[in-house]
């Protein structure tokens, strides 16, 4: 059966949230009821200390999710280096992987954000992964725009470009709705 796994990114401040709520935040508990409403499955995990994540406890809790070559895993800014680092990795066959705002570096001088962030993109995610997508904004960040161009290039994804979008969330958005993300997901 088809699922959707949905990574959150990382939080606009380093100041920790305890809980903290970024897997309910945006376009997410949006975009995970209107998949439903067509029968896929969703999940958005709440990923430890977004603020300082920690890989290998990213990866346990991914882990525990069902993902088989039905799936469709969605990361956001973050969320995505994360997925990337983690197909890398796991070799693991996954339907689509669906990459907003990719953000694939950090200036920080954090060493536990400089090793998450610590992997180089693996070509061979374009044969474990059959649907390659970005979703990128002229508005953002230019790093991340950056590392939407290179995802686009290395990994041969279809990218789609939404204006006025920044870096995907309600503030810069305009709306916590993202039709555009659920069309790629139920096709």
């Amino acid at each position: 059966m088809k699922n959707c796994i949905i990574i959150h990114g990382g939080p606009l401040t380093a100041i920790p949230e305890v809980p903290h709520s970024l897997h309910t935040l945006y376009w997410q508990p949006w975009v995970k009821n209107e998949i439903e409403k067509h029968g896929i499955l969703c999940c958005i995990p709440s990923m430890s200390s977004p603020w300082q994540p920690y890989y290998t406890d990213w990866k346990a809790e991914l882990e525990k999710q069902t993902i088989s070559e039905d799936t469709i895993l969605v990361g956001h800014s973050r969320g995505v280096a994360f997925l990337i680092r983690w197909l890398g990795e796991t070799k693991q066959q996954v339907k689509k992987l669906i990459m907003v705002a990719p953000n694939l570096k950090t200036e920080s001088d954090d060493p536990v954000l400089r090793d998450f962030y610590s992997f180089n993109v693996d070509l061979e995610i374009q044969k474990q992964v059959s649907e390659r997508i970005v979703f990128t904004s002229e508005n953002d960040d230019l790093e991340n725009m950056e590392s939407a161009k290179l995802l686009a290039r290395v990994l041969k994804c279809k990218v789609i470009n939404l204006p006025m979008h920044g870096h995907f969330i309600t503030q810069e958005m305009g709306t916590d709705e993202f039709g555009e993300l659920v069309a790629e997901i139920i096709k």
